[in-house]
């Protein structure tokens, strides 16, 4: 059985930690850029929110009322940690009772999420778990100058999906692999209701050439774009539609990625 949507959080930070100068974090920083000739400069830290991976889950978490327990939780990053002296899956298996299996999707970029989505289906369908937490973070504090967080003007958030085989409106039928941005957008759309639910790293042009109805992502986000919103509005649009195509390329590699959501009671569903 494929995995259902049963709940989702999205959290937007509006406040800044304090700086606490860490001698440990800015040894790091230096050994880590010096091989690449990027420069590292404390003013980054000092000026940045200086909010971690760690409490931007657990505040999305506290987005979803009761806390679940699921026995997969996967985390997603596109971007470092601001403090990466710390597991954050162990983290948030912990504030979720303990007990799960956990790791993270990092080192793909934006793809990571649809990575997360695509290893937790396979988990659910070969029988491994019952429920999945698809949790995907994105923090704003770099020791250097990010052209992501400078020209993107991304803020630290994170998204909660939990996934289950069970009753949900929204089921994950496909994750297709990346590609040109309209193919997966032909391929992957079904159903006589589709969104588009365009990232803000599309090209808009090829968005509006499919010809299906689009909301499109604010600006303000890399990784968690997209599962913000779906946090937010899934329930919405599960009156109006019978099928959400989630897509955004990577400004990095000019990659495209999808994952189709399908209503339940849509004929064919698995």
């Amino acid at each position: 059985m494929a995995l259902t949507l049963q709940a989702a959080s999205a959290y937007v930070a509006d406040h800044r930690n304090p700086y606490q100068r860490d001698d440990w974090l800015v040894s790091y920083q230096q050994d880590l850029l010096a091989p690449f000739d990027v420069p590292f400069d404390e003013k980054f830290l000092k000026q940045g929110a200086n909010i971690g991976f760690q409490e931007l889950a657990e505040r999305a978490l506290d987005g979803l009322g009761e806390r679940p327990r699921p026995d997969l939780v996967v985390i997603a990053h596109g971007l470092p940690d601001h403090y990466p002296f710390r597991s954050i899956g162990g983290h948030v298996d912990k504030l979720v009772g303990g007990g799960s299996e956990n790791f993270a999707i990092s080192d793909q970029g934006l793809r990571a999420p649809f990575t997360a989505l695509r290893i937790g289906d396979a988990y659910a369908r070969s029988g491994r778990c019952d429920l999945v937490a698809v949790v995907v973070v994105e923090q704003s504090t770099f020791g250097q100058d990010e052209p992501l967080a400078r020209d993107g003007k991304l803020a630290d958030s994170a998204a909660v999906l939990l996934l289950g085989r069970g009753s949900g409106p929204w089921e994950v039928a496909s994750v297709p692999p990346s590609g040109h941005l309209g193919a997966l957008l032909r391929a992957a759309a079904v159903g006589e209701r589709p969104l588009v639910v365009a990232g803000p790293w599309t090209d808009a042009e090829q968005v509006v050439a499919v010809g299906l109805p689009v909301h499109r992502v604010a600006p303000g986000s890399y990784c968690t774009s997209l599962w913000l919103d779906l946090a937010r509005h899934h329930e919405e649009w599960a009156g109006r539609h019978d099928s959400i195509v989630l897509c955004d390329t990577d400004p990095r590699t000019g990659r495209s990625h999808a994952a189709l959501l399908r209503r339940r009671d849509t004929e064919g569903t698995t």
